[in-house]
C-alpha cells in the first residue's frame, strides 16, 4: 500500500512539475482544447447553421481564444449558439439570446473567474457526468461558483429542448410571432427539471464548501461523501414532488463517477496526512495560541530532486559547457595584459600635487544607520530562536493581524 501511494505522489509531483516548467504552453494549450471540444460539442449538437459548421474555422477561432482570458470563451460559444438558433427560426433565437444575456448578467456579477465551471458544466453533462461539477465546484471554489453552475446547468437545458422539440419549432412556422414566443417562454421558463438540478447543484456547493472547511481531520472527504447524498436527495425529492423522470440507476452511476472524480481532484489539490498532525500551544504578552499543523502527503526532498534532475537531462550538456566556461571567462577577467614600450608623448605627465591624495579606507568610515538595523534584526531574530518554525509561523500571523487591525 505505501509503495503505490508513493508511485501516486511521484507522478502527482512529476505533472507538477511539468505544467509548472511549461506553464508558458500548458495554459495556452489547455484554452485552445477546451475551446476546440466546446464549439465542436455545439456545432454536432445543434448544427443550424451550416457555414460555421466547419472544422478549419473551428481551429482559428480556438487557436485564437488560446491568448485571450477565459471569459472569451464563454461569449464565443454564446456567439455560436446565437448563429445556429437563428438558422432554426428567428423567435427561438430572439428568446435564448435574451435568457443568454441574463444569464451573463448574473455570471459577471458574481462569479466573474468562475469562466471555466461556466463552460465544463454543460460539457459534463454532454458527457454523462453531470454530478461531479457541484462536488468539484464547492471544494476549489467558493459559494459564489453556484452562479456559474447554475448558468451552465440552464444553457444546457435550454438547448436540449430546443434540440428534443425542434420539430414542432420547426411546425410553427406558419404560425404567427407572438404564439411562437409564448411556447418558448413558456417551456424553457417552466422546465422543472432544469429547476431541480440546478437547485440540487446550489444546495450541493453550499454544503460541500461549508464542511470541507470544517476544523476537523479528513474535512474534504467528509464534504464529497456529504455532498454526493445530499444532491442524490434533493434530485429525488424534486422527481417525486414534480415529477422529472429522473433515471435512478444514472443518478447512482453518476454519483460514483462523480465521487471518482472528485477524489482525483482531491488528490492533485488537497492531500493531507493526518497521522503527523502536530497541535502546538504557546502564547505572548497579549495572546494564547493554539495551533494544529497538518503536513502534506509528498515524496522526500531527494526524490523531488532527483525527478528535477531527470527532468532535466536534455539540458545538461548546456549547463556543462556553462560552467567550464565560466570559470574561463573569471581568469580572462582578472588578468590584464602587459603594457611594452615606452609612454606617448601625446599624453603629459601628472605633476604631484602638494596635498595628499590618499583617500580613508571603508574600513575606516563609520558604520551607517543600514549596519544598526541588521544588528537590531539580528538580536531579535536570536530571542525568536527558542521557539519552533510553527509558532514562529502562528506568531507572526497574530503580530500582522493586529497590526493591520491598529492601522
Amino acid at each position: 500500500m505505501k509503495e503505490t501511494m508513493d508511485k501516486l505522489l511521484y507522478i502527482r509531483e512529476y505533472v507538477k512539475v511539468m505544467i509548472s516548467r511549461y506553464d508558458s504552453y500548458a495554459r495556452p494549450f489547455s484554452k485552445f482544447l477546451l475551446t476546440f471540444i466546446t464549439i465542436t460539442v455545439i456545432n454536432s449538437k445543434l448544427g443550424y447553421a451550416s457555414r460555421i459548421d466547419n472544422v478549419a474555422l473551428t481551429l482559428v477561432v480556438s487557436l485564437l481564444l488560446s491568448f485571450l482570458p477565459l471569459n472569451f470563451i464563454p461569449i464565443i460559444s454564446a456567439g455560436y449558439i446565437m448563429l445556429h438558433m437563428y438558422g432554426l427560426s428567428l423567435e427561438s433565437a430572439a428568446v435564448i439570446g435574451i435568457m443568454l444575456f441574463v444569464m451573463f448578467l448574473l455570471y459577471f456579477r458574481f462569479a466573474p473567474k468562475d469562466s471555466i465551471l461556466l463552460v465544463l458544466t454543460p460539457l459534463a453533462f454532454v458527457f454523462r457526468i453531470p454530478y461531479a461539477m457541484p462536488l468539484i465546484a464547492g471544494l476549489v471554489a467558493a459559494p459564489t461558483a453556484m452562479a456559474s453552475v447554475g448558468c451552465g446547468v440552464i444553457t444546457y437545458f435550454m438547448l436540449y429542448f430546443v434540440v428534443r422539440n425542434e420539430a414542432v419549432i420547426r411546425a410553427m412556422a406558419d404560425q404567427d410571432m407572438l404564439s411562437k414566443f409564448k411556447f418558448l417562454l413558456e417551456e424553457l421558463l417552466f422546465n422543472r427539471e432544469m429547476m431541480v438540478m440546478a437547485a440540487a447543484f446550489a444546495v450541493t456547493i453550499a454544503i460541500v464548501y461549508i464542511v470541507r472547511r470544517l476544523p476537523v481531520d479528513h474535512s474534504w472527504t467528509m464534504a464529497i461523501v456529504t455532498g454526493v447524498l445530499i444532491n442524490m436527495i434533493v434530485i429525488m425529492v424534486g422527481d417525486l414532488k414534480y415529477g422529472t423522470y429522473v433515471s435512478l440507476g444514472g443518478l447512482i452511476l453518476g454519483s460514483i463517477v462523480g465521487v471518482v472524480v472528485s477524489y482525483i481532484v482531491k488528490f492533485f489539490v488537497f492531500n493531507l496526512d493526518y497521522s503527523r498532525t502536530e497541535n502546538v500551544q504557546f502564547e505572548d504578552d497579549q495572546y494564547y495560541y493554539y495551533v494544529k499543523a497538518v503536513p502534506k502527503n509528498s515524496i522526500s526532498e531527494e526524490a523531488l530532486k532527483r525527478l528535477m534532475d531527470d527532468d532535466d537531462e536534455d539540458d545538461r550538456p548546456v549547463r556543462v559547457r556553462a560552467e567550464r566556461e565560466r570559470p574561463e571567462r573569471a581568469s580572462n577577467r582578472t588578468e590584464r595584459p602587459e603594457r611594452s614600450g615606452k609612454p606617448s608623448g601625446k599624453s603629459p605627465a601628472k605633476k604631484p600635487s602638494g596635498k595628499s591624495s590618499s583617500r580613508p579606507t571603508d574600513k575606516a568610515r563609520k558604520p551607517s544607520g543600514s549596519s544598526k538595523s541588521s544588528s537590531s534584526k539580528q538580536s531579535s531574530r536570536r530571542e525568536e530562536d527558542g521557539i519552533t518554525d510553527i509558532e514562529r509561523a502562528a506568531l507572526a500571523k497574530a503580530r500582522a493581524s493586529r497590526n493591520k487591525t491598529r492601522e
